[in-house]
């Protein structure tokens, strides 16, 4: 599977969604987040990783997620990358698949649900603190590296005005 391109942020799709509805009021509500993590040693960058979630309900449903794992000590030794609730860190919530060796990135892609992917709860987990990011690698000296993730930027439910 070849990683997708970043997407637009949810709230920018809406403009382009053609939601006229109701006077301009659209009939379904939207949320987004944007995380983020970083693990520094020797004063540079280990691993780092971005997130970027997304719900909406109403007439409209779909939760959406979208990351970027960097850590160029971690290059070419990275096995398995998974999002997880640090709550249940034995439970993989959602494999990351890691990116072609000519990538910088570790892991680069995106999911949602009206593609089959289950993220029911994925926005909550991250706003609460739970979401991390677990590295298995061929490192002896690191065999799991495990990156917390905080929130930066958080927009609860809004119901937009898309005239």
């Amino acid at each position: 599977m070849k990683p997708r391109q970043l997407l637009l942020p949810p709230i920018a799709l809406l403009g382009l969604s053609g939601c006229m509805l109701l006077n301009g009021k659209c009939t379904y509500e939207t949320r987004y987040l944007h995380a983020s993590g970083r693990i520094d040693e020797g004063g540079s960058e280990f691993l780092s990783a971005e997130v970027d979630a997304s719900e909406d309900r109403g007439s409209f449903s779909n939760n959406f997620m979208q990351w970027r794992v960097t850590g160029p000590p971690l290059k070419g030794h990275v096995r398995s990358a998974a999002f997880k609730d640090a709550s249940e860190p034995s439970v993989v919530l959602l494999d990351l698949p890691i990116a072609d060796a000519n990538r910088a990135e570790l892991s680069q892609s995106g999911a949602d649900q009206q593609s089959g992917a289950n993220l029911d709860g994925f926005f909550d987990i991250i706003s609460a603190g739970r979401g991390i990011i677990e590295l298995e690698t061929d490192l002896t000296s690191r065999p799991t590296v495990t990156l917390p993730l905080t929130t930066t930027r958080h927009q609860d439910w809004v119901r937009p005005n898309c005239s």
